[in-house]
C-alpha cells in the first residue's frame, strides 16, 4: 500500500516542479512589469513636461494661476471624501472583527466587499443627477441627519448600557449590525418630519438663503459636501477590507491576556489591538486616499467642475484628474494647454507615489514598533 503512493509522489514531484517554478517566473514577471510599466509612464510625463520648463514655454504664472485651482480641488475632494468614508469604513471594520457574531460577520463582510467593485461612473452619475439635486431641495434635513446619525447612535449604545441584563441578552451586542437598522431608520424619517420646521424657526425658512446673507455661502448643486459622500461611498469598501483583515489578524490571547487583567472591551481595543493593527490600518487609510486623490469620474459629475479655492463644502471644485479627462482630447500636442495638463498630470502622479511611499515607510516603522505586542497584523 505504501510503496505505490510513493512510486506516484515520485513520478509528480518533476511535474509539481515544473509547475511551481512556472508560477513563481510569471508572479515574478508580473511585478517587475508593473514596476517597469510605472517608469514608463515617469518617464514619459518628465519627457513630455520638462522640454516645456526649460525651453520657457510655461511661465511660472500661468502654471500657477492653472494648476493651482485644480490642486486644491483634489486636496479638498480627498480631504471631504476621507472626512465621510474613514469613521464609517473603521467603524464598520471594528465592529465586524472584534464584536460581530462569526455567523453574521460571513454573510456581511463579502456584502460590503462587493460594493469596491461597483463602477466610479455609476456612483457619480447617481450624485451628480439624483443625490445632488435631493439634497438641495432637503438642506436643512440632510446637514440635521448629518448630526444626528452619531447622536442616535451614541444614545442607541448609552440606552442599551441601562437596560436589564434579561434585555441585553435579546439585544446582544454582536448583532447591533441588525437591531440599530430600525432606530436609525425612525431616526432619519424623524429628522425629514421635523426639519423644516426647525428651518422655519431657526433660518427664516430658507437655509440657502440664510447662509449666504448670515455668513455669506453660496451653495451650489454640485459641491464638496456631495462630492465627499460619493466618494466616501467609493472608497469605503477598500478601506473596510483591508482594516478588518488588519483587525481580525491581531492574535485573539492579547484580547484574553487583557480582559483576564481586568481591561475593559474599550480599553481593550484602543490600548491593545488598535496598536497592534494599527499598521493595517494606516496602510488601508492611506490606500484609501490615494483612490480619492486619483478618482476622476465621481469628481467630474458631483463636484460642477468649477476652479474655485474656498474651504466651503458647498461650493464646488475642479480637481486634476477631471482637468485632465476634460481638457486632455481638445488639446493638441505641443500646445501650451498640452503642456499643462502633462505637467498636473506628472503632479498627480508624484503626489501618488509620494503618498504610497510615505505609507509603506509609516507602515513599516510601525510594525517593528508594536512587534513586541503579538506580531501586529500588516
Amino acid at each position: 500500500m505504501i510503496e505505490p503512493s510513493r512510486l506516484h509522489s515520485a513520478t509528480r514531484s518533476p511535474w509539481r516542479r515544473w509547475l511551481d517554478r512556472l508560477a513563481t517566473g510569471m508572479i515574478a514577471a508580473g511585478g517587475i512589469g508593473v514596476i517597469l510599466a510605472l517608469m514608463a509612464i515617469g518617464a514619459f510625463l518628465v519627457v513630455e513636461v520638462l522640454p516645456a520648463l526649460l525651453g520657457g514655454r510655461l511661465e511660472t504664472q500661468r502654471v500657477r494661476t492653472a494648476l493651482t485651482p485644480m490642486a486644491w480641488g483634489t486636496l479638498k475632494a480627498a480631504l471631504w471624501a476621507m472626512v465621510f468614508a474613514v469613521p464609517l469604513a473603521l467603524g464598520a471594520a471594528i465592529h465586524s472583527s472584534l464584536f460581530m457574531s462569526q455567523r453574521l460577520r460571513s454573510r456581511m463582510k463579502p456584502t460590503l466587499e462587493m460594493m469596491e467593485a461597483m463602477p466610479g461612473v455609476v456612483v457619480g452619475f447617481v450624485a451628480g443627477l439624483i443625490l445632488a439635486p435631493w439634497v438641495e431641495r432637503h438642506l436643512a434635513g440632510a446637514l440635521t441627519l448629518l448630526l444626528m446619525l452619531p447622536l442616535g447612535v451614541l444614545l442607541a449604545a448609552g440606552v442599551w448600557r441601562r437596560l436589564p441584563s434579561l434585555w441585553r441578552r435579546q439585544l446582544p451586542l454582536s448583532r447591533a449590525g441588525l437591531w440599530l437598522v430600525p432606530w436609525l431608520l425612525l431616526l432619519v424619517l424623524m429628522t425629514f418630519w421635523l426639519s423644516p420646521e426647525v428651518e422655519r424657526l431657526l433660518f427664516d425658512g430658507n437655509l440657502r438663503l440664510w447662509l449666504d446673507r448670515e455668513l455669506g455661502l453660496d451653495y451650489a448643486t454640485r459641491n464638496a459636501m456631495i462630492v465627499g459622500l460619493a466618494m466616501g461611498f467609493a472608497v469605503m469598501p477598500s478601506i473596510y477590507a483591508l482594516a478588518e483583515d488588519a483587525l481580525s489578524g491581531v492574535p485573539g490571547r492579547l484580547g484574553e491576556g487583557a480582559h483576564a487583567l481586568g481591561a475593559t472591551r474599550w480599553q481593550t481595543l484602543w490600548r491593545v489591538v488598535l496598536p497592534a493593527a494599527s499598521p493595517g490600518i494606516f496602510a488601508a487609510v492611506m490606500i484609501g486616499a490615494g483612490r480619492a486623490v486619483g478618482e476622476t469620474m465621481i469628481v467630474l459629475m458631483a463636484s460642477g467642475n468649477a476652479a474655485l479655492m474656498s474651504f466651503s463644502p458647498f461650493e464646488g471644485m475642479r480637481s486634476m484628474a477631471a482637468g485632465i479627462a476634460v481638457e486632455l482630447p481638445e488639446a493638441v500636442p505641443g500646445s501650451e494647454a498640452y503642456a499643462l495638463l502633462m505637467l498636473a498630470a506628472l503632479l498627480l502622479f508624484l503626489f501618488t507615489f509620494l503618498v504610497n511611499t510615505l505609507a509603506e515607510v509609516v507602515r513599516s516603522r510601525l510594525r517593528r514598533r508594536y512587534r513586541w505586542i503579538g506580531g501586529g497584523a500588516a
